[in-house]
């Protein structure tokens, strides 16, 4: 399974519980062209588990993991914006 997701904190989340970043696109902002959103794609054998735990409020992580998986992510990010900018 699959899940797209625009939320930070729910890729962070999945990220941080073993999924695994399988895309992430940027949507521009035509008047000062520059990225106004990220779009991920997380998948891994328990993605639907941790959609419906994140979801319904149940989730519980380990916060050091959590923190990692934000700055990843984030990473990432703007990894994409600078090879735009090349």
């Amino acid at each position: 399974m699959k899940v797209k997701t625009k939320d930070l904190y729910y890729a962070a989340y999945i990220v941080s519980c073993g999924g695994t970043v399988e895309d992430i696109t940027l949507t521009e902002d035509g008047r000062r062209g520059r990225p106004s959103s990220a779009t991920f794609i997380l998948s891994g054998e328990n993605v639907e588990a941790l959609s419906k735990e994140f979801l319904s409020g149940q989730a519980k992580a380990n916060l050091a993991a959590f923190k990692m998986a934000m700055d990843q992510l984030k990473e990432m990010m703007f990894d994409l914006i600078d090879a735009r900018k090349a």
